[in-house]
C-alpha cells in the first residue's frame, strides 16, 4: 500500500468554488498559499510562498459549502487542511508547462481569523470538519472512495 498525505497550514487564496460533476456530486475547490519566510546568508528576509488546488467532496464539501455562506471560509482565512496530494504537469496559456500540486481534502480546520482583520462570524480557531483519524470520529466514503464528511449540518457551531 503507498499513501501521498500533505498536511497544510495557510491561508485561502480566494474564495471557494461550488460546482457538482455531470452526475450531480457535489465538490468544492480552493486555493491555499503556504509561505515560509527567513533570512539569507547576507542577513535579507526572503519568502516563499507555495501554492496548492484543494477539493472537498460529499458531506465535507456541504459543509464547506454551508461555511461559506455564513462568511466564514473566504479569502484570507487561515485554514488547516489535511489530504491525499497529487502533481499534475500542464500547459499554460503561455506555452510554458507547470506544475500544480492539487490536494483531495479529507479534513479541513478552521483556524484564526481572517488575515485582512474582517473576523467577522466563525472567527477563532480550532473549528474542525471532515473524517479525522481517532478520536471517535466516523469517517464517511464518498462517491469517489475518498475519506472525507463530517456530522450533520445542523451541528455547524455557528
Amino acid at each position: 500500500m503507498s499513501l501521498a498525505k500533505v498536511t497544510i497550514i495557510g491561508n485561502l487564496g480566494r474564495d471557494p468554488e461550488t460546482r457538482y460533476t455531470p452526475s450531480g456530486a457535489l465538490n468544492v475547490q480552493f486555493s491555499v498559499a503556504a509561505s515560509r519566510r527567513w533570512r539569507d546568508s547576507q542577513g535579507q528576509e526572503q519568502e516563499n510562498t507555495t501554492w496548492f488546488r484543494v477539493t472537498a467532496w460529499g458531506r465535507l464539501a456541504e459543509t464547506l459549502v454551508n461555511l461559506n455562506e455564513r462568511g466564514a471560509l473566504v479569502k484570507g482565512r487561515q485554514v488547516y487542511v489535511e489530504g491525499r496530494i497529487e502533481s499534475r504537469e500542464f500547459t499554460g496559456s503561455d506555452g510554458q508547462v507547470r506544475m500544480s500540486l492539487d490536494v483531495n481534502a479529507n479534513e479541513v480546520q478552521l483556524l484564526g481569523a481572517r488575515q485582512d482583520g474582517q473576523g467577522g462570524e466563525g472567527s477563532g480557531g480550532g473549528q474542525q470538519y471532515g473524517g479525522g483519524y481517532g478520536g471517535g470520529q466516523q469517517r464517511q466514503r464518498n462517491d469517489y472512495g475518498d475519506q472525507g464528511g463530517s456530522d450533520d449540518l445542523n451541528e455547524v457551531p455557528f
